[in-house]
């Protein structure tokens, strides 16, 4: 219960966090400029590809494309992470001081600190993720395949995909509170449902989007790109505002 419960706080933040979009236009566009120095070489990358698996002619015939599409995605979706762990770190610390009446005090040194430390979880989170989901596949591919299964898996793997994605957004927050590395850790795995609720959007968005790395148009790159870093910008400001509400939670 208290899993789901968790969930929903989760959702609630989000849509609360709506109004606080306004506090953080420059960062706002601070996030677009690094969204197209992102999304460049990823279309280089799709097209190099594609241009790959053209000489090979049976590869469209194997099961593992699907797999091997989905990975991929998951990976960009890290790596948005990464890339935007300047803006995050500057909107979570700006979003505490907005929320606590505080005047908001930027300091370079600490938004290093806070970049460094968000790329760590996130690399830390990307290892994790696929150490699961490689066990999850494993065991779906010894079991024999039936829709309930299949069903079954992908929820597993909807879970702790959003799970670890959710921790390195929750984490932004986190840092604001100078918890430490594995206080953060252990925090998040006795509220696995704030980090599963805060990750969901961002994972079924970035399941639904995972189409682009098929299409021959480049500019659907961009656009699917945007959105997932739409609402990673807004699953930082929504893990803020469940932070301070709980904030004796970290206690």
């Amino acid at each position: 219960m208290k899993f789901f419960k968790e969930i929903l706080l989760a959702f609630q933040s989000y849509l609360e966090g709506l109004k606080y979009f306004p506090n953080f236009y420059k960062s706002f566009l601070l996030l677009i400029l690094l969204i197209l120095i992102f999304s460049t070489p990823i279309v280089f990358i799709d097209f190099t590809f594609k241009s790959i698996l053209s000489h090979i002619p049976f590869f469209h015939l194997m099961k593992y494309e699907k797999l091997l599409i989905q990975i991929m995605a998951n990976f960009s979706g890290f790596l948005l992470l990464m890339i935007l762990s300047p803006v995050f770190s500057l909107v979570s610390e700006k979003l505490m001081h907005i929320l606590a009446g505080k005047t908001y005090n930027f300091s370079p040194t600490q938004l290093i600190k806070d970049v460094i430390r968000g790329v760590k979880i996130t690399l830390r989170n990307l290892v994790y993720e696929y150490f699961y989901v490689l066990i999850i596949t494993l065991i779906l591919w010894i079991l024999p395949e039936n829709s309930i299964i299949s069903f079954v898996g992908l929820l597993l793997n909807i879970l702790v995909v959003s799970y670890f994605y959710g921790f390195s957004l929750l984490d932004y927050a986190l840092e604001n509170y100078r918890i430490g590395y594995s206080q953060s850790v252990k925090f998040v795995r006795s509220h696995s449902g704030i980090a599963v609720g805060l990750g969901l959007l961002y994972t079924l968005l970035i399941y639904f989007n995972d189409k682009f790395f098929q299409t021959d148009n480049h500019w659907t790159i961009y656009w699917t790109a945007f959105g997932e870093a739409l609402i990673a910008f807004a699953g930082v400001i929504a893990a803020s505002i469940i932070m301070f509400k709980k904030k004796q939670i970290i206690q």
